[in-house]
């Protein structure tokens, strides 16, 4: 039986933090991912849901790990609350703003709701 060794490829964002991981089993244009990994086993080969301990992202959507020195590594929990802090505030929904506009102008012309 012949097997094969599957290559993990990540592609991260501008400051290293990985988005994607997949496997060279799926994977049929390497162009913009890093090889971070080999070996056989579904570890490898179904990487995308295998390859890291912990899942890709947190449940507030912030990236868990990093590419450091060419190796995929967890990154740190200050790191991650950086992140989660320079996430904008969400914005209101139409009918909160509008709810807002009605309040305001309720004010502006003393009328109580």
């Amino acid at each position: 039986m012949n097997k094969k060794n599957y290559i993990v490829y990540a592609r991260t964002d501008g400051r290293d933090r990985i988005l994607e991981v997949n496997s060279s089993a799926f994977l049929t244009d390497a162009a913009g991912w890093t090889s971070i990994d080999e070996g056989l086993g579904d570890k490898y080969h179904h990487a995308q849901g295998h390859y890291f301990h912990k899942t890709l992202y947190t449940e507030d959507g912030i990236p868990r790990y990093k590419l450091e020195d060419g190796k995929a590594v967890e990154r740190t929990a200050e790191e991650i609350t950086a992140d989660r802090a320079a996430i904008p505030p969400a914005r209101p929904s139409a009918l909160e703003q509008l709810r807002a506009d009605v309040d305001f102008l309720a004010i502006m012309q003393g009328v109580e709701l």
